[in-house]
């Protein structure tokens, strides 16, 4: 049994449990890691599934209580998030320095790992959205392809409703380029 429980690697508290031995405090620590990077690929998707959720319109986000829709992903992702959270927590309680420089190196591994691997996020600039729509104008289904097209046809509107600036008369343009 060590004396100081903050600087033991010999045994490992969770609760009111002590768990001794170095084989389990390198189980705990190898756990720590684990789920201090899985927290961080966690939160990411989290946070992906909540930008998407709120791209839509309230009737087209789907049930919380079916994982198939924007909602429910959401919050299945909520769900394994906080799961997550709590085997954590109950970790860090056992208040070990060696758990908690792994839990900062888990932190800074999940960051560059989750970081490195997450696909690009598909909410683009307006001007993406527009080359993305002419792109995908032929290729899709009907329903989008009748969406795409009436949003270009809006934007032609508008665009020939757009006062252009007057021309310059020829001669001036001339004298503009004289060396």
């Amino acid at each position: 049994m060590c004396e100081d429980s903050f600087t033991c690697a010999s045994e490992i508290h969770i609760l009111s449990y002590i768990i001794s031995g170095e084989g389990w405090f390198i189980v705990m620590l190898m756990l720590a890691l684990a789920l201090q990077v899985a927290a961080n690929f966690i939160w990411i998707q989290s946070s992906q599934a909540t930008r998407e959720l709120l791209q839509k319109p309230i009737d087209e986000r789907g049930s919380p209580f079916n994982f198939s829709t924007l909602a429910g992903v959401n919050v299945m992702w909520t769900i394994i998030s906080t799961l997550v959270w709590i085997v954590r927590i109950t970790l860090v309680m056992g208040s070990n320095i060696y758990i908690f420089i792994v839990v900062l190196i888990g932190n800074v591994i999940g960051v560059i790992w989750t970081n490195s691997r997450q696909k690009r996020d598909h909410i683009d600039y307006l001007a993406d959205d527009i080359f993305t729509m002419i792109r995908r104008k032929n290729t899709c289904d009907r329903k989008t392809k009748a969406r795409i097209q009436k949003a270009l046809t809006a934007l032609k509107e508008e665009l020939y409703s757009v006062e252009m600036p007057r021309r310059h008369r020829d001669n001036q343009d001339q004298e503009q380029i004289r060396f």
